[in-house]
């Protein structure tokens, strides 16, 4: 198992853009929610992976074109849970779902529960706290989780990995308000451990077990990692019946209406785009998420508009054989083998979500709210409607 791991080097200048916010004030925001409806926000604002490498699929916007900074303003932009509500007609809290969703992820977030409950309240969401059980965190194994570091380049990596978890358990908390909630954390050697692919896809089995044994009905995992055919018996450990694994498939897709696509993908493409096979997403029994373009209709978000993400589909994994359950057009399609998505939703950081967090170990400096984005915003997403 090979991991998509950038250069020490790379993660930190990653880490020391996000460690200068340009805050905005409450007209701005205005202005920027504007330009959100309007599907003209990227015209002037860029677009970041989060981790600075393509490992981890989470987006940011930023405050401009070629600029790494991520765009931050003191009241939300982003789509909120409210209009995550209205654009899939999920039900009000009180008569939601009542499952329990697990995310996997890595590095020290003290400041976890502070910032879900500010988001949560910001959108008028029952509260879910560790004091009342909706709330639970934990490491790997399920006991304590990661205590911050006093590395330098470990408190650099939590920085940016903070930003991914936050993202994943507000989007849970949009899909589902009424779900538990259960946060596994792997140590955090992102930085100064160096880990070998081998290590995190151990990582990621170990946290799912945990899941398992606490009794989610789902779990989300958002980072991706290569591998060959002869990792799908280990990784059968991800097919436990009952709880579903619902992965992110990369972020490769551009971001809104008038974006120019980087790859092109043609008609007479046959399968259109193959890929070798990543792990866990293209794994036979796990849900592969990719993601849409979901823009608002008005102003007061009333309505929206939902297309695919461009350049985001298209894809087969000629090395592993069709999903349980793939529809036989489909696996045609594939010459028989996996196809790239199995569902899609919100992701487009175009007119992404509202994601809320303050934890700066490295720089000292909240983000705050910012408007985000990647198939890391839909994998924990349809995790939250399964349950």
């Amino acid at each position: 198992m090979v991991l998509r791991i950038p250069t020490l080097a790379i993660s930190l200048l990653a880490v020391a853009a996000l460690a200068v916010p340009a805050q905005a004030d409450t007209q701005d925001a205005a202005t920027l929610r504007a330009e959100l409806t309007a599907g003209t926000l990227l015209a002037d604002h860029g677009v970041r992976e989060v981790c600075g490498n393509d490992t981890c699929q989470a987006r940011v916007v930023t405050t401009a074109l070629g600029s790494a900074t991520p765009l931050s303003t003191t009241t939300p932009v982003g789509l909120g849970a409210d209009d995550l509500a209205r654009a899939y007609h999920f039900p009000p809290a009180p008569v939601g779902n009542r499952g329990t969703v697990a995310i996997v992820d890595f590095g020290a977030y003290p400041a976890l529960e502070s910032d879900l409950a500010t988001y949560r309240a910001q959108y008028h969401l029952p509260p879910c706290t560790t004091v009342n059980h909706c709330l639970r965190v934990t490491g790997l194994d399920g006991g304590a989780p990661p205590q911050a570091s006093g590395n330098a380049d470990d408190k650099a990596a939590e920085e940016f990995s903070a930003v991914e978890t936050s993202l994943d358990v507000d989007m849970v908390s949009a899909a589902c308000p009424g779900c538990r909630i259960i946060v596994v954390l792997g140590n955090d050697f992102l930085a100064s451990g160096n880990p070998t692919g081998d290590q995190w896809g151990d990582g990621y089995l170990a946290g799912y077990t945990t899941a398992v044994k606490l009794g989610a009905n789902a779990v989300s995992i958002s980072n991706i990692l290569t591998s060959t055919p002869h990792l799908l018996a280990e990784s059968k450990q991800l097919d436990h019946r009952g709880t579903p694994v619902f992965a992110s498939i990369g972020d490769s897709g551009e971001s809104g209406d008038s974006a120019t696509l980087k790859k092109t993908l043609t008609a007479q493409a046959d399968p259109p785009v193959t890929e070798g096979g990543s792990w866990p997403q293209d794994l036979p029994w796990v849900v592969a998420v990719g993601g849409t373009y979901l823009k608002p209709n008005d102003a007061n978000r009333s309505s929206f508009t939902e297309k695919s993400w461009k350049g985001l589909d298209g894809s087969c994994a000629t090395t592993l054989p069709k999903a349980d359950g793939q529809p036989a057009s489909i696996a045609a399609y594939c010459h028989g083998f996996r196809a790239g998505s199995d569902i899609s939703a919100v992701a487009d950081p175009a007119a992404g979500p509202a994601v809320y967090e303050t934890w700066a170990p490295s720089s000292g400096k909240p983000q705050d709210w910012m408007v985000s984005g990647g198939t890391s915003a839909s994998a924990p997403f349809t995790a939250a409607w399964f349950v």
